[in-house]
């Protein structure tokens, strides 16, 4: 069994995330320059902190999502996001016939749709699976992608006001992608055989949708709040 935590809350930008175990992440921030975001290594996170990713008075580690940033060129969104990596460096990559969980605690604070985790498609280079927390809709939704541009998204029915704490586990295993909130499943769903011959990695924290490219700003768009996240690989 391999595991890994990280942890912290709503800050001020200026004081390191708590003492965790950050080995395994790498963070994309919505700063940078063209098409290229700054991304933080696993062995600096335990102490980065700047106005995107902060420690909070309770304990909590802050995501903040801008109105506008840097992007990649496969998206249009900014992020601030854990990218799971592998012990060794480099990206995680995963097979769907083990046990892959990712539970994680935490709340929104603020935004209209985020994605707060997902699973990855590695080689295909888009999510399976995304988690968003949708204010319209009062909770959570699960987008769901085999082919790029071809996803549909999935009501999970679980109210959740903004401001709210929350456990969830994402787990893509013996085959089977799935979400339990709060204690409870909500979704699960078998992909096709040619996704389950691939391989994925876990992302966690706040990829806004309503987020554009742009100028690199310092105003929140999103803030995300996880006090919490386990990965499980058996």
């Amino acid at each position: 069994m391999a595991t890994a935590g990280t942890g912290g809350a709503a800050g001020q930008g200026n004081n390191p995330p708590p003492p965790l175990d950050y080995s395994i992440w790498l963070l994309q921030l919505p700063t940078g320059s063209g098409t290229s975001p700054t991304t933080v290594s696993p062995s600096k996170l335990a102490t980065y902190s700047d106005a995107y990713f902060n420690a909070a008075d309770d304990g909590g580690q802050i995501f903040m999502d801008p109105v506008t940033g840097i992007t990649t060129p496969g998206s249009t969104h900014p992020r601030t996001e854990l990218r799971e990596s592998a012990p060794n460096g480099g990206e995680a990559a995963w097979s769907a016939s083990a046990t892959n969980t990712m539970t994680v605690s935490g709340k929104v604070l603020q935004g209209t749709s985020v994605t707060i985790a997902q699973v990855f498609n590695g080689p295909q280079s888009i999510p399976l699976g995304e988690l968003q927390y949708n204010s319209g809709k009062g909770g959570f939704e699960l987008f769901y992608e085999e082919a790029k541009g071809g996803g549909s998204e999935n009501d999970l029915k679980t109210p959740i006001a903004l401001g709210s704490k929350y456990t969830f586990t994402i787990a893509l295993s013996q085959g089977v992608l799935s979400v339990t909130v709060n204690g409870k499943q909500v979704y699960s769903h078998t992909p096709s055989s040619g996704i389950l011959s691939s391989t994925f990695y876990f992302k966690v924290g706040d990829y806004d949708q309503t987020a554009t490219a742009g100028a690199v700003s310092t105003t929140p768009r999103s803030i995300v709040e996880n006090y919490s996240v386990l990965v499980v690989h058996e």
